[in-house]
């Protein structure tokens, strides 16, 4: 990593191109992921269209109160919708799995996963997703919106694992930037890097459940407009 790398928006990546069902693909330009962005930062070349119109911040209160929103301004609204609490984030995780981590997630923040869909179907695009590191709140969340879309659970386990090539990137930025974190985090959850079983874990909870992911998403408050808005906003 160059002294210069830290100034450049880790994990950051346009989720289109990705195959779904009936022969369609995701369509580019729609729904960004990344790790926290910082002020200053230099302007993306990974994606084509900067800056975002919408963020969606999955970090908790505390997180999210720390600073204003580098990203904020007449143009880009930023939404806070928290997938653990400030107690969930700083508790210690004492060798808890990521699996099991995620599936809590599932259980406390189902009706925040189906605002995400909201937002993302609805709010002007790109929309940007992303938590501290980019990996856990923000892979949980962006696999919804795949699943939801009919991509394989294939493509969305190597995009989630596609965070480890950026941890590197990712710990230093949060050391730099946001040392409040570095010190609230259980590091062990993020020196993990991103676990193929615990997203494996999540898709197979949306897959087994009756009716699959779109009828889980509706026991969580989503309707069937805003799927349908999603599917017809996201896929080509």
């Amino acid at each position: 990593m160059t002294v210069t790398d830290i100034d450049v928006l880790p994990n950051l990546r346009d989720l289109g191109g990705l195959s779904a069902s009936d022969g369609r693909r995701t369509r580019p330009g729609v729904l960004y992921r990344s790790a926290l962005p910082a002020p200053g930062d230099t302007r993306p070349t990974v994606v084509a269209e900067w800056p975002v119109r919408t963020v969606v911040d999955l970090r908790s209160p505390r997180e999210f109160a720390t600073r204003a929103h580098p990203l904020q301004s007449d143009g880009t609204a930023v939404h806070l919708i928290s997938l653990l609490t400030d107690t969930e984030v700083t508790a210690p995780s004492q060798g808890a799995r990521l699996a099991d981590i995620y599936q809590g997630i599932l259980i406390n923040a189902g009706k925040q996963l189906a605002d995400v869909l909201r937002v993302a179907a609805t709010a002007p695009g790109p929309v940007l997703l992303h938590c501290a590191a980019g990996k856990d709140r923000t892979g949980i969340a962006v696999a919804l919106l795949l699943r939801i879309a009919g991509v394989e659970p294939g493509d969305i386990i190597a995009d989630y694992v596609l965070t480890n090539e950026h941890m590197p990137a990712v710990l230093a930025r949060i050391t730099r930037f946001a040392p409040e974190l570095g010190r609230a985090h259980p590091h062990d959850r993020d020196l993990r890097g991103a676990v193929p079983d615990a997203i494996e874990g999540v898709l197979s909870h949306w897959d087994t459940h009756p009716g699959g992911v779109h009828t889980w998403v509706r026991s969580q408050g989503a309707t069937d407009e805003t799927i349908r808005l999603w599917s017809a906003r996201f896929t080509e």
